[in-house]
């Protein structure tokens, strides 16, 4: 298995692709995906390349810090963030195993974050930020120690992330593996 970016020579292979989430489908099936102005939509081939098994979406964001004083909410910057805007993998691997304890989830999110430690020091960000849904939380939260936001922590999400939870995590917590 290999990754590569989504480019338009590989996007027909979209096609097959169910992680059975529909919002998420639908991203990764839209030009969206293909779209600089909303991330780069890196793809997890199959061994004969004819198959995506999984897909990760990044972009930059930022975190504040929103305080009310006096009657007056202030926002304050706390650092620039990478966000996971998507991270799935087809239905055909959710729930397997590569060795015991690692799943191919966290296969994908390993890699994600690597990829994303490689191009700290290119567009520098303090935090990497997920809006997850519930079936993603043992992954990110309970596995990957990602915490949830603080009740003073803001970020700008998407319309179709509002029920979901929203997670971060410090990125000088990464380690290349």
């Amino acid at each position: 298995m290999e990754f590569t970016k989504l480019t338009n020579a590989n996007y027909h292979l979209t096609a097959s692709f169910d992680c059975k989430n529909s919002v998420i489908n639908n991203f990764l099936k839209s030009e969206n995906a293909l779209d600089p102005n909303q991330g780069v939509t890196y793809i997890l081939l199959n061994d004969t390349n004819d198959q995506i098994v999984g897909f990760y979406n990044i972009g930059i964001s930022r975190i504040d810090q929103i305080q009310t004083i006096g009657g007056t909410t202030y926002s304050t910057y706390m650092g620039g963030t990478a966000i996971i805007n998507y991270l799935a993998l087809d239905s055909s691997l959710q729930h397997t195993y590569i060795e015991e304890g690692y799943s191919y989830g966290d296969y994908l999110l390993t890699c994600c974050e690597d990829n994303l430690l490689s191009l700290r020091n290119q567009i520098g960000f303090a935090f990497i930020a997920i809006s997850s849904t519930q079936e993603g939380l043992h992954l990110y939260r309970d596995k990957h120690d990602y915490e949830e936001f603080e009740e003073d922590m803001s970020i700008v999400v998407q319309e179709s992330d509002k029920q979901c939870v929203k997670l971060y995590k410090w990125a000088d917590d990464l380690e290349i593996e």
